[in-house]
């Protein structure tokens, strides 16, 4: 198994195994930490999105240090989903073109 098939398969699980404890209790934030390191942009798309859509039953916290990912995020996901929050030092993010997946 790849590297990138490894972790969609650890995302799905951490994603269905949220989604079960959330049928039953009280929201915990999602936390993830450059989870989409090995993916490319058609499944990071999908990954980004599929978190979108978790975004509106529990507080998601996606951490990454990949400019690509955030200009990926930023063309694509709801202004009203997506807040970037940077270190003090860092490059500011340009826009990025749409990916259509």
């Amino acid at each position: 198994m790849s590297n990138g098939s490894h972790d969609q398969l650890y995302l799905a699980l951490r994603l269905a195994s949220l989604e079960s404890w959330l049928r039953a209790h009280e929201p915990i934030p999602f936390v993830v930490d450059d989870i989409l390191l090995n993916f490319d942009d058609r499944r990071a798309l999908a990954a980004l999105r599929a978190l979108t859509a978790l975004s509106h039953q529990t507080q998601v916290l996606f951490f990454t240090h990949h400019r690509h990912l955030v200009e990926l995020a930023g063309a694509n996901l709801p202004p009203d989903v997506l807040f970037v929050h940077e270190l003090p030092g860092g490059t500011p993010v340009a826009p990025a073109t749409p990916v259509h997946a």
